[in-house]
């Protein structure tokens, strides 16, 4: 089956994001975002218990992907959500559910905060308030990382904070051969768009390193699902619950024999979930309107 063209927006600032557009037209929206040092291929598992009901936005920020490099320094996480904002509306999309994952639960809360009543709601996945002093040490370690020894060095210092033990050791050896494959052939530049990967995953490191949103989650109105799995090292459940904390409509599950990456480790288990949470907060609007 030939794989659709990727399809381009150009913002304000010219920059041009991928997107794909997929699922019921006319139906809500679900908008995924990407987490850190990865793009929309990480939601392929999750796509088809999604598409069946809503429609579904699927991009690359800034540096991630099939998306422009920019060239005017760091891409920071409020950066990266007034971009993803500027693509709602370049798109057209009005009161979605933003489903996102770690770095993509970070710009997510930036969206929540900043346009309290212009959101469905929320289901986000490995989620922290802020870039604390331990976090910071380990990305200035994964950017040391790719700077010696590119991607294939940076995934093996990343791998073990990323995916729950069980899911790790099944699928190491295929995970590393994509990595291996990434840093030795089509390695730093995507043939497709002449895009350097190898300045995309630096950028995107560099710019989360001062991120705090912890004054601003009270601003947060939409109700919001904060999920996380029990053997997350990157972003532990007390981050995760602390998060939930500071927002007045939320609610926290933990997830057992689950790591970082939910999505991608179960994503039949993951679409259960967010559904689950969706349509009882719809059911519970419905009532109450």
């Amino acid at each position: 089956m030939k794989r659709p063209s990727p399809t381009f927006a150009t913002l304000s600032s010219g920059l041009k994001l991928h997107y794909r557009v997929q699922g019921e037209p006319g139906a809500p929206w679900i908008v995924l975002v990407n987490g850190l040092l990865s793009d929309t291929t990480m939601w392929a598992g999750v796509l088809p218990g999604l598409t069946r009901d809503f429609r579904v936005l699927t991009f690359d920020s800034r540096g991630q992907g099939r998306s422009e490099v920019p060239d005017d320094g760091p891409c920071t996480v409020g950066t990266l959500a007034e971009d993803a904002w500027e693509l709602l509306a370049v798109l057209g999309i009005r009161e979605p559910w933003l489903l996102g994952l770690s770095n993509g639960s970070s710009i997510s809360l930036e969206l929540l905060a900043a346009h309290p009543e212009a959101f469905a709601g929320g289901v986000l996945t490995s989620c922290m308030p802020r870039i604390d002093f331990t976090t910071k040490l380990r990305i200035q370690h994964w950017i040391h990382c790719l700077d010696l020894g590119g991607p294939l060095m940076q995934f093996d210092a990343a791998a073990p904070y990323l995916w729950g033990d069980r899911f790790l050791e099944q699928r190491h050896g295929v995970l590393r051969a994509y990595h291996r494959v990434i840093a030795s052939g089509r390695g730093h530049m995507d043939e497709d768009r002449g895009i350097d990967m190898y300045k995309g995953a630096r950028l995107q490191m560099e710019g989360i390193l001062d991120w705090d949103i912890r004054e601003r989650l009270g601003r947060i109105k939409a109700p919001v699902l904060l999920i996380c799995g029990a053997e997350d090292l990157l972003t532990p459940p007390w981050k995760c619950l602390q998060t939930a904390q500071g927002i007045s409509h939320s609610r926290f599950e933990l997830v057992p024999s689950i790591g970082h990456a939910f999505p991608v480790e179960d994503p039949k288990k993951y679409v259960e979930y967010a559904l689950s949470f969706i349509d009882k907060t719809i059911m519970k609007t419905e009532k109450h309107g």
